[in-house]
């Protein structure tokens, strides 16, 4: 079965320019806009086997990317390192301060 994968959609956000015009709109149509395979098959005049096989190669593209350049793993690390020292830094406000702006800038990246 053709099931989603909320990373892709992750990916798609930090890779997506990479991306040809033609894939990266397949893509958002179908994880950001959450149309079905048909109904991409319709909006942009191909068949759905064709929707489905232009994905499954973008999909492709996006982990090629990830696995070569590790974006959204370091992300993520950055962002589970800034919440721990967030947790062990208790009410100093300072270092609360600078440690809420970590945890900011990690979720913005994302």
């Amino acid at each position: 079965m053709f099931e989603k994968n909320l990373q892709v959609a992750e990916l798609l956000d930090i890779y997506g320019l990479l991306l040809s015009d033609r894939h990266r709109e397949l893509l958002d149509l179908y994880y950001n806009q959450d149309l079905s395979l048909g109904e991409i098959a319709a909006e942009v005049g191909i068949s759905r086997q064709g929707v489905r096989d232009s994905i499954k190669k973008a999909e492709e593209e996006l982990f090629f990317f990830e696995d070569r350049l590790h974006l959204l793993q370091k992300d993520k690390t950055v962002a589970e390192a800034a919440e721990r020292l967030l947790a062990l830094i208790g009410e100093n406000t300072p270092l609360r301060e600078a440690a809420e702006g970590l945890v900011a800038a990690a979720q913005n990246a994302n």
